[in-house]
């Protein structure tokens, strides 16, 4: 058993001290860069948050509304009829000028803002808007069946009068908002190819009075 003085020991605590400092702020600055990146990492790769602007989703969801994003399920998983999307502008030469910058592609996109609408059609499916009503064929109902949506309007019809075949990686997409003019979607400028699907709707933050996760709908 080792005997040390008391000088000595005062001489040892005065040495720890600094070293001890020294490990608490690497470890604070380690804590920090891991946090951080998890951060970027979860914000650039797995979650997104975007701001509704316009009312082409009403009356389900607003302008203003602040929504998650989750950008990994369909990695792994083929989209649903429901589900809420949020895509990149489908025009090429929009997108091409997206995606030159990070800052483009993240902040400042001008007019070729990302989309959010709902996917009605999937891939090998026909669509048909026909006397106010969205009509779906397929291998279930090859006779074609009529969409029961519950998210939209009572009293507002489906403008138009189109058939839609979908592709293989394509998909048929409208806005909740069936009043004349009030969504820009496949009605407009055609089928949504995969590629531009950015992610899914996965939880709504703001406003709080309304705050929870996505439900895709039931249709019958």
């Amino acid at each position: 058993m080792a005997i040390v003085s008391k000088g000595e020991s005062e001489k040892l605590a005065e040495e720890e001290k600094p070293e001890k400092k020294e490990n608490f702020a690497w470890e604070i600055i380690k804590t920090i860069i891991i946090v951080g990146l998890l951060v970027f990492f979860f914000r650039f790769f797995i979650i997104q948050p975007y701001y509704i602007i316009g009312s082409s989703m009403e009356p389900k969801f607003h302008n203003g509304n602040y929504l998650f994003i989750d950008e990994v399920t369909y990695r792994f998983f083929e989209p649903k009829r429901g589900d809420i999307i949020v895509f990149k502008h489908p025009d090429e030469t929009c997108v091409s000028y997206v995606e030159t910058s990070p800052v483009l592609r993240n902040f400042f996109q001008g007019p070729c803002q990302n989309y959010i609408k709902r996917i009605i059609g999937l891939p090998g499916e026909t669509v048909k808007i026909e006397n106010g009503k969205v009509i779906v064929m397929n291998t279930d109902h090859p006779q074609g069946i009529t969409l029961n949506e519950p998210y939209i309007e009572k009293s507002i019809q489906t403008s138009g009068k189109q058939t839609f075949t979908v592709g293989s990686s394509e998909y048929f997409v409208l806005g909740d908002n069936r009043h004349p003019n009030a969504s820009s979607d496949s009605r407009e400028w055609g089928l949504l190819n995969k590629k531009y699907i950015v992610g899914r709707g996965w939880l709504r933050l703001l406003p709080p009075d309304e705050a929870g996760f996505i439900k895709k709908p039931q249709y019958n």
